[in-house]
């Protein structure tokens, strides 16, 4: 069963328990330290390990990070970095992420990165939140195309994903909405034959996920003389499909 976030417990409390449950925020503390930056947080331990069954095991034992009440995480390319933990501190605390990068292409590579250290310290809660906000960024960036003779356009939606972005959501648990929806995104772009998938399709994880969602897409296949639609599974529009003329 999936923890209650933070503002779940605040909203949903009789006024008494509220009271007592401000001591998630206070004493006893825990020291996490990254490496190889050397950025370190002093964490409500209460908090830390009720939202983190991999933190309640580490602080709560009898290892070494149990006994000293702190612990080092090891900086992990797309995974652990002070900016995803950071957010993760954030999301902690008062269950939201603020991102502010500059572009959607920067945003879905932050957000990947939180939701894959969040599922490495098994936080939940945000999963769908922040597949759904892949999704606007992916569809309010698509390019829309005209095409000779079709009645609609065809979409790839490659305006603000890459290959990179692929290959770290295929990292995510099979059936993570982020890996999912980044899965269903890339429908179009298979069907239309775009280059930026090229590397991510020797992924055999990437390539069986992908395989299903194309099976799904076909089911709404129309054909006319001259162009093929389907219903893009991301914004439900029909688009047109690249036929050789």
């Amino acid at each position: 069963m999936a923890a209650a976030t933070p503002e779940q417990w605040i909203l949903d409390m009789p006024n008494g328990e509220f009271v007592r449950s401000l001591t998630l925020y206070s004493e006893p503390y825990v020291k996490i330290r990254l490496e190889p930056s050397s950025r370190e947080y002093k964490l409500p331990k209460a908090l830390l390990c009720r939202q983190s069954t991999y933190f309640a095991a580490m602080f709560d034992g009898n290892f070494k990070e149990g006994v000293e009440q702190s612990t080092t995480l090891e900086e992990i390319d797309g995974v652990v970095s002070t900016r995803s933990f950071e957010m993760l501190v954030q999301w902690l605390y008062v269950s939201r992420v603020i991102f502010d990068e500059a572009t959607s292409e920067e945003t879905i590579t932050a957000v990947l990165q939180f939701v894959r250290l969040a599922d490495m310290c098994r936080v939940t809660g945000m999963e769908e939140l922040m597949a759904g906000r892949i999704k606007a960024m992916i569809v309010g960036k698509a390019p829309m195309k005209a095409k000779k003779r079709a009645a609609t356009a065809f979409i790839v939606h490659n305006a603000c994903l890459t290959s990179e972005h692929i290959m770290s959501a295929v990292l995510l648990r099979r059936g993570h909405p982020v890996r999912t929806i980044l899965t269903t995104a890339a429908v179009p772009a298979y069907l239309n034959r775009a280059n930026y998938l090229s590397e991510a399709l020797e992924n055999c994880g990437f390539a069986v996920d992908l395989l299903k969602e194309v099976q799904i897409a076909t089911k709404s296949f129309q054909s006319d003389v001259s162009f093929v639609t389907i219903q893009d599974p991301l914004s439900d529009a029909r688009i047109s499909l690249v036929c050789n003329e």
